[in-house]
């Protein structure tokens, strides 16, 4: 039992994180060429009905917001719910790898249905939310990795322990928090105002 954990101890953080990461992306963009017949029908009904209908309707801006931040913070606080507990570590990792692959799967897919204006959608799709939801991804997975490493491995076992070490990842946390409000505001108002237009290149 010993060996693994000292040659998985050998590689940070980073490394571990990269190779899932590239993992699940080489993953992503081998279904989405393998299946690729099976999903291009899909796309172009969405082309018929769901862009047509997002370009000549406005969109509810405030109820979009409050969709996205509800989405976002019930993943954000199971995210650090989970990393005071064993299942931290292997939680991280899967959200990682799927990170990847539908990453992979979206860029892939998208391309190879549109070419150049693929990458125009890919772009706008992630801007401007995603210059803050990467530093937030980062950051959360770095000091949750910590903590649950910390509470796990150096034998923090009792609930007085365990809470002082949490309080002390409560100002990361707020911080975090507001970044992620911050975020969702961009995703629902600037993001979805973009998107719109970039749409009108697809139908």
């Amino acid at each position: 039992m010993k060996r693994p954990t000292l040659q998985l101890q050998r590689f940070s953080v980073l490394q571990i994180s990269v190779f899932l990461l590239g993992i699940g992306v080489f993953l992503g963009v081998l279904c989405a060429n393998i299946f690729k017949d099976s999903y291009v029908g899909q796309i172009q009904d969405y082309e018929i009905n769901v862009f047509s209908k997002i370009i000549s309707n406005d969109i509810d801006y405030p109820g979009l917001f409050r969709y996205i931040l509800g989405k976002n913070f019930n993943g954000f606080i199971i995210f650090w719910l989970l990393s005071i507990t064993i299942l931290g570590i292997p939680y991280m990792a899967f959200k990682i790898t799927s990170f990847g692959f539908f990453t992979g799967f979206f860029i892939s897919a998208v391309t190879m249905q549109y070419g150049l204006k693929g990458i125009i959608l890919v772009l706008v799709y992630e801007f401007p939310h995603g210059l803050l939801y990467l530093p937030i991804a980062l950051i959360s997975l770095y000091k949750g990795f910590e903590l649950c490493r910390t509470i796990y491995h150096e034998n923090h076992t009792n609930i007085g322990s365990i809470a002082r070490l949490v309080k002390s990842y409560l100002i990361i946390i707020l911080l975090l928090a507001v970044a992620l409000l911050i975020a969702s505001f961009l995703e629902a108002y600037p993001g979805a105002f973009l998107l719109k237009k970039a749409l009108g290149l697809f139908v």
